[in-house]
């Protein structure tokens, strides 16, 4: 049960970690592009992000290597899917999408974390969750189909990495609120990393990164971008995510996504991407979807 301090603490959190979150998006773009042209490969990007988050916060091995024999299942599934595959999923994409729609697609992370609640954890559920659910996923379904410039019907089919990110967000998110609720957020955080951060340094060898850095003109200064991606995306804000789980439900802490769609979109604007008033209405339906789904209390159908 979480105190009154604790509960004080939500909301910082959320804020920390909605402008975090946010900005990661440009930033991913920023290691991917300089002015337009390609510097690193999405997958050069997406190992050198996992390995230098796991250096960043390597120094707390040795404190919490204790946790790891018996929770080694639950950090292996909170590890690969909250960071391993959606590296790789968000990079990926962001090679033919804006930054800005990569943003906004990542609030449906709350209604993945409602869903595999449900289905694999067995969450209560109501029937007006049932209805928000579907509501977002049209907002969803109307945010890949159209095209910013002229807001006709088109399909990208790059748009469904981040929508697989945000199924593995959810997943992770119930992993850690179950399994690893008793664990110090820092902990969680390395324990987790440490079973993709060295495959991460794999990565970077076999994409022959130390060579695109020594050829490559631009290739520092996009690594510069990947790193601080790493630290505040995916380590520091790892042990925030935590820390944020362990203080309300999977479910409420993953309406951070309410906030990222409008950090994503302000950098995307100011970065020139085209946005259209068609894509702010179904991020609007989305973020909809996503208030039905935690405006209702869990209890099961008919109670």
């Amino acid at each position: 049960m979480s105190t009154a301090s604790e509960r004080k603490a939500v909301w910082p959190l959320l804020l920390t970690l909605a402008l975090i979150w946010g900005s990661s998006f440009i930033l991913m773009k920023r290691g991917l592009f300089h002015d337009g042209a390609p510097v690193l490969s999405p997958w050069q990007m997406a190992s050198a992000r996992l390995f230098i988050a796991w250096l960043a916060l390597l120094p707390l091995l040795v404190k919490y290597i204790g946790h790891f024999r018996k929770h080694w299942k639950a950090l292996l599934g909170t590890g690969v899917l909250g960071n391993g595959l959606p590296a790789f999923f968000y990079a990926t994409a962001q090679t033919r999408i804006d930054s800005s729609l990569s943003g906004m697609l990542n609030s449906l992370t709350p209604l993945f974390t409602f869903l595999a609640g449900v289905i694999i954890f067995h969450t209560k559920w109501r029937l007006g969750q049932v209805i928000g659910i579907l509501i977002g996923m049209l907002g969803a379904v109307g945010l890949i189909a159209l095209d910013p410039g002229t807001n006709s019907l088109t399909w990208n089919a790059f748009a469904m990495l981040p929508v697989l990110g945000t199924m593995c967000y959810g997943l992770s998110g119930n992993i850690v609120k179950h399994h690893l609720y008793s664990l110090p957020a820092p902990a969680t955080a390395v324990l987790a990393l440490t079973f993709v951060g060295p495959i991460g340094a794999i990565g970077c060898i076999l994409t022959d990164l130390p060579h695109t850095l020594s050829t490559h003109p631009h290739g520092w200064s996009s690594l510069g971008y990947v790193a601080v991606l790493a630290v505040m995306s995916s380590a520091f804000s790892l042990v925030l995510w935590n820390a944020l789980l362990q203080r309300t439900t999977a479910v409420t802490a993953s309406t951070v996504t309410y906030l990222m769609p409008v950090v994503a979109i302000g950098w995307g604007l100011l970065d020139g991407e085209a946005i259209s008033w068609g894509q702010v209405g179904m991020i609007a339906v989305v973020l909809s979807g996503v208030y039905l789904v935690n405006a209702v209390r869990y209890r099961p159908l008919g109670d």
